[in-house]
């Protein structure tokens, strides 16, 4: 492997020629260290970091080598969280070597290798996911894996029509996928097959004239009247008569809500830093927020901040500020699908609360503080980047008229306002 690692480059990198320049480099990360001279092995390592929040953390690096738009030769470096510093030092090298053969890929051929839709995605994916953000790249390898690959995944790309993609778009369509779902594979078909034209795995671009299909906007923009709000809050226990509150008055995310820390709770106001990414596990379940505006503070109303404190005075494991708020029975957070069907559905059963969704209760919140709010303060409540991206400028602020609406919307709910 050190012989593939290291053929047509000097120790220096520069191109010899009999390797084309920035032709694809394969190498096994497990043959790293002491074997081979520091110059001709590929560049991985790690080392232990101390963090504010994480502590002591193993990190991983390892660099990248790619052609500019010049055509020149340069190195970009890469870094992965691989878990904490009590980890045993091997296992986070083979975490590294793991995470290093998903990201570059195995392909060194091509053309011969790429007999399926499957191994074309695989490849394509390898190839641009380094421009992608990791959201971008969980999404994609979700809908991928549930839309795409079970219809495509089989099929030589050579074989592959218009009429089959544009059928399946036009399924996703009908199944009542919005325009989110459906726009985001139309454009990673067009951009796959793109990559396939250009490497000559296929000699034209079957989706290149791939259409979008006409998509009904789903009717449901189901939010909670006071009264059911009240209902529920009367039926509900001291967990859920607080995430309730929470989601309802201050607008937040159920994978935000159900993520927050002892340490979030300030007082006057809650920090959102962490978001649930239901499609992850292990360390990559709890990540960033859904956007930049996401990750910020939103203010917390004087009789909703007396409830927050006595729940963390009774918390089982109040002297850990990194503790979850609402831990389940093992201490982590709940899945926010686990959380509506085990505990809040169940609930508004016994209130006679119909449709209750999580969605429902950001909607009740924008639609409940219209009345105490401006749009410059409800567009802050919920930390959203339109329009014209005017939060960017009140970043990590809590306007006092905010405070007052959210206070306002509080005492409507409690029933202390009418």
């Amino acid at each position: 492997m050190a012989d593939t690692a290291t053929a047509g480059f000097d120790s220096r990198g520069a191109g010899h020629d009999s390797s084309p320049l920035g032709e694809p480099v394969d190498f096994d990360v497990r043959g790293l260290g002491r074997r081979l001279p520091g110059s001709e092995a590929p560049e991985g390592w790690i080392k232990k970091i101390e963090r504010r929040r994480e502590g002591k953390t193993w990190v991983g690096y390892f660099h990248l080598w790619s052609v500019d738009v010049n055509g020149r030769r340069t190195r970009l470096k890469k870094e992965k969280t691989l878990g904490p510093a009590s980890m045993p030092k091997h296992e986070a090298q083979a975490k590294l070597a793991e995470y290093i053969e998903e990201y570059t890929g195995r392909i060194t051929r091509l053309g011969d290798s790429i007999a399926t839709f499957a191994d074309l995605w695989k490849a394509f994916s390898a190839v641009k996911s380094g421009q992608w953000s990791k959201k971008t790249r969980e999404d994609l390898r979700y809908l991928f894996a549930k839309h795409v690959l079970p219809v495509l995944g089989e099929a030589p790309p050579r074989e592959i029509t218009l009429t089959s993609l544009q059928l399946l778009v036009n399924k996703l369509a009908k199944d009542g996928y919005g325009e989110s779902v459906v726009g985001r594979v139309r454009t990673y078909i067009k951009a796959c097959f793109e990559y396939a034209t250009d490497e000559d795995i296929v000699e034209k671009n079957p989706a290149r004239k791939l259409v979008m299909p006409n998509i009904q906007k789903q009717p449901c923009e189901r939010f909670l009247r006071v009264d059911e709000l009240r209902a529920l809050l009367a039926q509900a226990p001291p967990r859920e008569h607080l995430v309730l509150r929470i989601l309802a008055v201050c607008g937040l995310r159920p994978a935000e809500a159900l993520v927050l820390r002892i340490e979030d709770s300030e007082g006057t106001q809650l920090r959102i830093d962490e978001a649930l990414k239901e499609r992850q596990r292990g360390e990559d379940r709890i990540g960033t927020t859904k956007t930049a505006e996401s990750d910020n503070y939103v203010p917390v109303p004087p009789d909703l901040g007396r409830e927050i404190a006595a729940w963390i005075a009774a918390h089982p494991d109040r002297g850990n500020p990194r503790a979850f708020l609402f831990p389940n029975s093992v201490g982590s957070a709940f899945s926010v699908g686990n959380y509506l069907k085990r505990h809040l559905k169940p609930l508004a059963e016994a209130a006679d609360v119909p449709g209750v969704t999580l969605q429902a209760f950001r909607r009740t919140s924008s639609t409940h503080i219209q009345s105490y709010a401006t749009v410059k303060d409800m567009q802050r409540h919920l930390r959203h980047t339109d329009p014209r991206t005017t939060l960017k400028h009140y970043a990590k602020v809590i306007p006092d008229s905010l405070r007052a609406a959210v206070a306002a919307l509080d005492a409507q709910i409690i029933g202390t306002q009418e």
